[in-house]
């Protein structure tokens, strides 16, 4: 299954042990290594509640209602998991991250992101520029994330007779 990490953000998340709500998703955590998820920053409970971390291997389900996890036991503290923490302490966030090409050019930046749901990794960035163009690069496009995400400079220009490409 397929879905946008921005319709995860807000979405409950249940536990099997409780059959309760016990969270809801704040961030979609990604590792900046290889795109593939680490799992998800929740909230417990009202604005001033702490944040958690909910791991992708302990995830049971992923629903268009929300997310199943075997136990309230999951969420965890986000230190307690060890690449949630460097990610964290990195601030490597990737939705609203700037986009550029190796050579340095602005692309925009990510709007969202589409999720691989079998893989557990992202197959697809949604970016927009500063004119509001939209384009959709595939994960093999990137060359590194860090400050920003970095595509190969092949993606710079988009490809003749696309919409909005100028005519050649």
């Amino acid at each position: 299954m397929f879905i946008e990490a921005r319709k995860l953000i807000g979405l409950p998340i249940a536990a099997m042990d409780t059959q309760a709500k016990i969270g809801e998703i704040r961030e979609v955590l990604v590792d900046p290594e290889n795109g593939r998820l680490l799992g998800f920053l929740v909230g417990e409970g009202g604005i001033f509640s702490t944040q958690k971390a909910l791991s992708i291997v302990d995830v049971r389900d992923f629903d268009p209602n929300g997310l199943v996890t075997e136990s309230s036991e999951n969420l965890v503290a986000p230190a307690e998991i060890v690449r949630i923490k460097e990610v964290l302490d990195k601030k490597i966030f990737l939705i609203g991250k700037s986009a550029k090409t190796e050579s340095g050019k602005s692309l925009g930046k990510i709007e969202d992101l589409l999720i691989d749901t079998d893989t557990q990794s992202v197959a697809k960035y949604y970016l927009k520029d500063l004119l509001g163009n939209s384009r959709i690069f595939t994960t093999d496009k990137v060359i590194k994330i860090d400050k920003a995400i970095i595509f190969s400079d092949e993606v710079a220009e988009p490809p003749q007779g696309a919409v909005g490409a100028p005519a050649a």
